[in-house]
């Protein structure tokens, strides 16, 4: 399967659990699992597809950054 689904993940060939964007670069996706598998995929040509890659891609950085300020609030004295 080469393709990303109507929801902008895909299965994973390996585990076979659910792949989200994690990153956008140069007309493709890269997809991870919980088990931190990778596959590059191309970006969809659907603008709406489009956009959700980039909504799950978003809202990763956005818990990403969340978590590394709480670390720095638990570092904090």
């Amino acid at each position: 399967m080469t393709e990303i689904g109507a929801d902008a993940t895909r299965d994973c060939e390996r585990c076979h659990l659910p792949m989200m964007p994690i990153a956008e670069s140069a007309g493709t996706v890269t997809l991870e699992c919980a088990n931190r598998h990778h596959s590059t995929v191309p970006l969809p040509r659907d603008g709406a597809a489009r956009e959700r890659v980039r909504s799950w891609i978003a809202r990763r950085g956005a818990q990403l950054h969340a978590q590394h300020e709480r670390w720095e609030a638990e570092e904090d004295p």
